[in-house]
């Protein structure tokens, strides 16, 4: 069992023992992310689990449930948290790496393959859509979260990773923000938290109009969300972590403690409209916040 590290934000109730009860290996890893401490032992078990859920072409299975087809999503979300792993897990983390690579298209962006297109409308599609995540055509947020990981674990690659950089800066829209993908008509502000840490990574900086915009565009969006009492935006505070100024330090707070105040008993967090916590959410809230400490 792991072992909770001194930290300033506290939450009310156990988040540790929920998620490593009841979260997926990403979910357990972003534990291990948020500063809490786990034993040699939890860390081995661990990063053996993700051993076991690779697929033979490097990538992980979309859910993260064998005999699903590699997801660009959910393998890139799981090799930005191996940072650490690289001396002593480097065999994984290059097969991870090969899988993103052969997932980035001729205008440098990265897309799914099309066999996730089932998958895909099983989880997000029914009678909302799913026009935000597409299959077979670059994706910006999707760039975003690919590219932040390999910056992570340094791959080699730069001219890869500058293509990528290139398609996400000539794509931003006037509002700051991006569309899903070329041609599409509306801003999406949840792909604008997964883009500002790639372009951060990637070595753009802080002061470049495109990611200033985005900056500014995102604390908007997050100071609608928490007017709105919109916990499940708050994952985007690891985006804006460290506030430039009072203006920002205020809204981060807010979000902070709109995540704390809505947390269940049980240590997690539920989806809008749900009754039961959700593993996925409740670990990047968490992560979010952690990384928002001290504020």
């Amino acid at each position: 069992m792991a072992k909770q590290a001194k930290q300033i934000i506290e939450f009310p109730y156990d988040t540790q023992r929920y998620l490593w009860g009841n979260g997926s290996v990403a979910d357990k890893l972003r534990v291990l992310s948020a500063g809490y401490e786990l034993s040699k032992d939890d860390v081995e078990k661990l990063i053996s689990q993700l051993g076991t859920v690779l697929n033979k072409d490097g990538g992980l299975p979309f859910n993260l449930r064998p005999g699903n087809p590699s997801s660009v999503k959910e393998t890139a979300e799981v090799l930005m948290l191996l940072k650490s792993f690289k001396n002593t897990h480097a065999t994984v983390i290059d097969k991870m790496a090969r899988f993103l690579i052969s997932r980035q298209k001729r205008d440098g962006g990265f897309a799914e393959a099309l066999n996730l297109d089932p998958f895909i409308e099983a989880k997000y599609g029914g009678t909302v859509g799913r026009e935000w995540y597409p299959v077979g055509k670059s994706i910006t947020w999707l760039t975003g979260k690919a590219l932040e990981a390999l910056c992570t674990v340094a791959y080699e690659d730069q001219s890869r990773l500058r293509k990528a950089r290139d398609y996400l800066i000539e794509l931003q829209y006037e509002d700051g923000h991006w569309p899903d993908f070329k041609g599409h008509q509306e801003s999406d502000p949840l792909g604008t938290g997964n883009i500002l840490p790639a372009l951060i990574a990637v070595g753009v900086d802080s002061e470049n109009k495109v990611y200033k915009g985005g900056r500014a565009a995102l604390m908007q969006h997050l100071k609608t969300s928490i007017e709105q009492n919109n916990t499940q935006d708050m994952v985007d505070l690891v985006a804006v972590c460290i506030p430039k100024s009072e203006h920002e330090g205020q809204i981060v707070r807010k979000g902070v403690e709109l995540v704390l105040s809505a947390q269940s008993n049980d240590g997690g967090w539920c989806q809008t409209g749900m009754k039961k916590s959700d593993p996925e959410l409740s670990s990047l809230l968490v992560l979010a916040v952690k990384k928002c400490s001290p504020i």
